[in-house]
């Protein structure tokens, strides 16, 4: 089976609106025609074969690093389904997982974090790594912090094409309602960031948490705002140990995914080495 290339780049912009009407976010959409684009400006041939896929992916190999190569792939194998040209789909590349938990804040570094921001003024960031760390939500999803879900002790989020519910402790709670009350907050959405009711950008986050980071010494590839999410999952694992509860909080659509969390980092495997009497 062969799709012409010309046929391809008619149908890119009816293909654009169809995510929108799927209601992908601007981002993902423009991550899509990014690759797909860069995929038919380097075909050579008017007529596309599995062979001239496959041979794309090898040129791709040799510029970027698997893990992009795939990215890359996946966009181009969505676009051909779609196009209703399955055969065209090609394989992405094997790549062994990394242990991401060798990279996840520890929960010494974390309050270590919180007090430092407490001690210097960065209320904001104080209780931003507060709520991510204690509920699992994403940093787009703060968006969804508003004194009123604060009040209701819950938010709904819609991500990922689904909604899904995030709960706040009582404890929680009554630190960001006093959060909102000491810096005149009375409604909408609670972490501001520079252009007025616009919630604070993720570049904005991560820059915060890095400069805090650096500061106190804390090894920079740890400090990120999905960290966060991570050490909230690592624990209510450690504490809970309800995987599909889990899941279910982060949103997850395999439990895959969420499995990760009940595996142990480098340092805890060495801790737990030296209990053996071998």
């Amino acid at each position: 089976m062969y799709l012409k290339k010309e046929q391809a780049e008619v149908k890119l912009e009816d293909y654009k609106r169809e995510m929108e009407l799927q209601e992908l976010s601007v981002r993902t959409i423009r991550k899509y025609l990014a690759d797909i684009r860069q995929w038919l400006e380097e075909v050579q041939d008017d007529i596309i074969s599995k062979e001239a896929v496959i041979l794309y992916k090898k040129q791709l190999l040799k510029r970027y690093k698997a893990a992009s190569v795939n990215s890359k792939i996946i966009s181009v194998n969505r676009y051909l389904r779609w196009l209703g040209f399955a055969e065209l789909v090609v394989r992405t590349e094997r790549i062994q997982a990394p242990n991401i938990l060798d990279k996840m804040i520890t929960k010494e570094s974390y309050f270590t974090m919180l007090n430092y921001a407490k001690d210097t003024g960065r209320k904001k960031l104080y209780y931003i790594m507060k709520t991510i760390a204690g509920t699992g939500l994403r940093v787009g999803e703060l968006k969804y912090v508003t004194v009123s879900a604060i009040k209701d002790g819950y938010t709904q989020i819609w991500n990922k094409g689904k909604y899904r519910y995030i709960y706040f402790s009582e404890r929680l709670c009554i630190e960001l309602l006093q959060y909102c009350s000491e810096m005149g907050i009375g409604e909408g959405i609670v972490f501001i960031g520079r252009k007025e009711e616009k919630v604070i950008t993720s570049a904005a986050v991560w820059k915060g948490l890095k400069n805090i980071a650096k500061e106190l010494g804390i090894p920079e590839e740890t400090v990120f705002p999905h960290s966060f999410r991570h050490l909230f999952a690592k624990n209510y694992m450690e504490k809970v140990g309800d995987i599909t509860e889990l899941a279910d909080i982060l949103g997850h659509s395999r439990l895959e995914i969420t499995w990760i969390y009940t595996k142990t980092s480098a340092a805890e495997k060495r801790k737990r080495l030296e209990l053996l009497d071998l």
